[in-house]
């Protein structure tokens, strides 16, 4: 099947200040924006600006674009402080309150915006609105499209490598927001909801679709704005490296204790322990298996020293929430990517847990 041909683009009757910014994310991306940037650059005219916000990049990816594309702003930050950080900068120095989010890797398709845009305007207790990300080097298959949260504390990408022509045609609301792809409209994020910093690498697109949801916002999934996803961060995306890297263990083992810690209710966590604490016994002995140990220490030594923090961070989302916990949660089995279960052992002890994991939100989803 030939790359998707979304609805004709037309500019007609926009106004400057309607247009939304395009605000492209960067980290040592000189080689995915040579690809990236001439597509975004040809629908320049649906924009405001485009901004690119470089994340201390050291291989020429700013020198590339001042040369090639001086028509795109370019805000500077001093070093790496990952992606929350980069899109925090993004929001708070877009010209527009509607902001198209999109990392470096990722191709524009024509008609993507003005779908987006017209999905914020049809549904305006949204916040966000999610594209359809299909695999660059295979766009007939879905990569995802839009995110669910599960009561584990891990992100469940709707739609992962189905595809294309299978999929549901219609607007739907999700629990979570995957930031490839996605527009904001600045006016309606309640104040103090922002990327959290703290997360650096790894679900920090899911905490902060968490703290929109539990505002009361509403995230969509829009199926007909496309992009195409290229082959992700050098030395960290698994397309790249065929497996984990250290950072990345590291990152996925604390953030989705981060998550836990700030989002769930208190009643919530005593509903799950149990879950929980298998969960965590079952990936301290995947950890050891894998030779990850060091990374877990790791994790657990950051989370000792920033406790303070977090439980402020915590404290603040606890009291400022309207939904509850089991208005966004959900069960079903573990969301784990193929990576991690490679031996004929550790097929069948998922298999295992995914039924206890699905069988036990069955029975307590209620209590929540």
């Amino acid at each position: 099947m030939a790359t998707p041909s979304p609805p004709t683009r037309s500019s007609a009757g926009t106004t400057e200040a309607a247009r939304p910014t395009l605000c492209i994310i960067n980290y040592n991306g000189e080689t995915h924006l040579r690809q990236s940037l001439p597509a975004a650059v040809a629908q320049a005219d649906l924009f405001a600006e485009i901004l690119l916000v470089d994340n201390g990049s050291s291989d020429g990816s700013v020198a590339f674009v001042e040369q090639h594309f001086p028509m795109v702003r370019i805000l500077r930050l001093p070093d790496n402080r990952g992606a929350g950080a980069a899109r925090n900068a993004g929001i708070r120095e877009a010209a527009s309150d509607r902001i198209l989010m999109l990392d470096n890797d990722v191709v524009l398709l024509d008609g993507c915006a003005e779908a987006l845009a017209a999905s914020l305007d049809a549904h305006p207790t949204a916040a966000a609105a999610a594209a359809t990300v299909l695999y660059a080097r295979n766009p007939t298959i879905v990569q995802y499209d839009g995110a669910d949260s599960h009561y584990l504390g891990l992100m469940i990408l709707q739609n992962a490598d189905r595809p294309l022509a299978e999929r549901q045609a219609s607007v739907r609301f999700t629990n979570s927001l995957v930031t490839c792809c996605f527009m904001l409209d600045r006016r309606r994020i309640p104040p103090g909801v922002q990327f959290d910093e703290d997360y650096f690498y790894i679900a920090e697109d899911h905490d902060f679709g968490l703290q929109l949801r539990e505002a009361g916002c509403e995230i969509l999934a829009v199926p007909h704005a496309y992009v195409l996803h290229g082959d992700g961060t050098a030395e960290l995306s698994i397309r790249q490296l065929g497996g984990y890297s250290r950072l990345r263990v590291l990152c996925t083992i604390r953030n989705r204790w981060l998550i836990l810690a700030k989002h769930y209710a208190a009643r919530t966590l005593l509903v799950l322990a149990p879950m929980l604490l298998l969960y965590e016994l079952v990936q301290l002995a995947a950890v050891i298996k894998k030779g990850w140990w060091r990374e877990w220490c790791e994790a657990a030594r950051w989370m000792i020293r920033h406790l303070p923090e977090t439980l402020d961070k915590r404290r603040r989302i606890q009291q400022q929430r309207r939904l509850p916990d089991r208005a966004i949660l959900v069960g079903g089995p573990l969301p784990l990517r193929p990576e991690l279960v490679t031996s004929s052992g550790e097929r069948l002890a998922r298999r295992m847990l995914d039924w206890l994991v699905s069988s036990y939100w069955r029975i307590v989803a209620r209590m929540i």
